[in-house]
């Protein structure tokens, strides 16, 4: 193989791994699972009702929230609101894959807007913003 064959193989190569690299490591949106209440809704998919008063509420301010700790009872229902004009994709722990308590994964709110969830898994709970995982905090549901 010439020198210019070469280079134009090792240049294919370079592409497909960044190519492979951006589609493997690009951030989703949600890894919550679609449901019809999940976009553009502001409640989730949850036993909590839009006249259910939240037991306690989360409010983004766009760099952090304003409760990084919380204890509620099971069965009590939350309330998280983006009262920032920055994107919120709010989930439960650990970063990026969301699986400690399904519960909390709430998805995208939008700038302005609210979801509500009602917990029932008892224990100790990480969240965070998907879009900035150093925003984060925790809820203990006895």
């Amino acid at each position: 193989m010439n020198k210019n064959n070469k280079i134009i193989v090792a240049v294919i190569v370079l592409i497909v791994i960044i190519g492979a690299g951006i589609i493997i490591f690009k951030p989703t949106k949600s890894s919550a699972p679609s449901s019809p209440n999940n976009s553009g809704s502001n409640t989730t998919n949850s036993s909590a009702s839009n006249n259910t008063p939240a037991a306690v509420t989360i409010t983004f301010n766009g760099s952090s929230f304003s409760l990084s700790a919380s204890t509620i009872k099971a069965g009590q229902t939350i309330k998280v609101v983006n009262d920032s004009s920055e994107p919120l994709d709010f989930n439960s722990d650990p970063h990026p894959v969301h699986t400690d308590n399904p519960q909390l994964n709430l998805g995208a709110i939008g700038s302005g807007d609210s979801k509500t969830a009602t917990l029932t898994t008892k224990g100790h709970w990480g969240f965070h913003n998907h879009l900035n995982s150093s925003q984060h905090g925790n809820i203990t549901v006895e």
